[in-house]
């Protein structure tokens, strides 16, 4: 069964991530709200390097006040990246507002119109998007809220985590365990009995009670303290030079997960070779939040008419 958990980045450690991964090792991803942009980023990704996973939360945590984070076990649909959570529900460029879902339980309410796709894809893009995309002002509506939950708590005993940037919060649905401020959607990791790691940090108390009540009221929103200012393109950001360099892709990336579309649609006409380079390289799976992978992009296409793919490109052990 999957995992979620929800809090602080300052909160979690690099021995929860870890032991998180080692149960649920079949694809990841996190969601938040971003401080400058009031934007929901999410990132998702089916891996078997653990130190892409703690890089990646590494980078996002810095952007963050609150973030949530997904650990898969698949149970329906095909392990890859498509079926790694958070999904998207709602888009704010045509919707009106972002809002992401993630889930954990073996099943919920859904159809499975094939076998690739997961029953919390279906969920999102079948069941809730239609709802909400004609009014997102539902998310912020108690009775809304508490209705989903009776939904999604049809056949199993089901958590769900919402984040959308009209309300500004997270949103949980079901039942959810708390411990050293975290929100946990299942006790996966949370010991029952008293014992202590290596890390003297990483300790559980017997006596904790973890079990919280499954009324939503008992669980009110998170909001998301964000700011109001935001970074503003600059077209002398990039050297003018005609090669692009494995720095110019890595500061793309960043640029990429706070710009709006008017901002790249400049870019793409200033700079066509880095823009292709970058959707070239995404294609092909380079992690351009990586310098190493940036430089090996071009060590491995240097002079080639088609990408040799080296699924065994080494990851910054930091």
């Amino acid at each position: 069964m999957c995992l979620i958990i929800q809090g602080k980045p300052k909160h979690f450690s690099k021995e929860i991530i870890k032991k998180a991964f080692e149960k649920n090792p079949h694809g990841f991803g996190l969601m938040y709200l971003c401080k400058e942009t009031n934007r929901v980023i999410h990132k998702k990704f089916y891996t078997k390097k653990i130190n892409k996973i703690l890089k990646c939360f590494k980078e996002h945590s810095k952007k963050a006040d609150e973030i949530a984070l997904h650990f898969r076990i698949t149970t329906n649909g095909n392990t890859n990246n498509k079926n790694c959570h958070p999904f998207q529900v709602l888009n704010q460029d045509n919707d009106r507002a972002d809002c992401f879902l993630m889930h954990n339980s073996p099943r919920i309410p859904s159809p499975l119109l094939t076998n690739d796709m997961s029953d919390t894809y279906y969920f999102s893009k079948v069941i809730l998007r239609p709802i909400v995309k004609n009014n997102f002002k539902l998310l912020d509506n108690e009775k809304f809220i508490e209705c989903l939950e009776s939904i999604v708590q049809a056949e199993t005993d089901t958590r769900v985590l919402l984040l959308d940037n009209f309300t500004k919060s997270f949103q949980f649905l079901g039942t959810w365990h708390d411990h050293k401020n975290l929100k946990y959607s299942n006790k996966g990791i949370i010991p029952s009995e008293p014992y202590i790691t290596r890390d003297s940090n990483f300790y559980y108390n017997q006596d904790y009670d973890y079990s919280s009540n499954r009324n939503f009221k008992s669980l009110p929103k998170i909001k998301v303290d964000y700011g109001n200012s935001k970074p503003i393109y600059s077209s002398s950001f990039w050297d003018k030079e005609p090669t692009t360099t494995p720095k110019d892709l890595e500061d793309l990336n960043g640029l990429v997960q706070t710009a709006d579309f008017s901002e790249i649609k400049k870019l793409s006409k200033e700079n066509p070779d880095l823009v292709s380079h970058f959707i070239f390289a995404n294609y092909y799976g380079y992690d351009l939040s990586d310098q190493k992978d940036c430089e090996l992009y071009f060590e491995e296409t240097q002079n080639q008419d088609e990408i040799t793919y080296n699924d065994l490109k080494p990851y910054s052990s930091n």
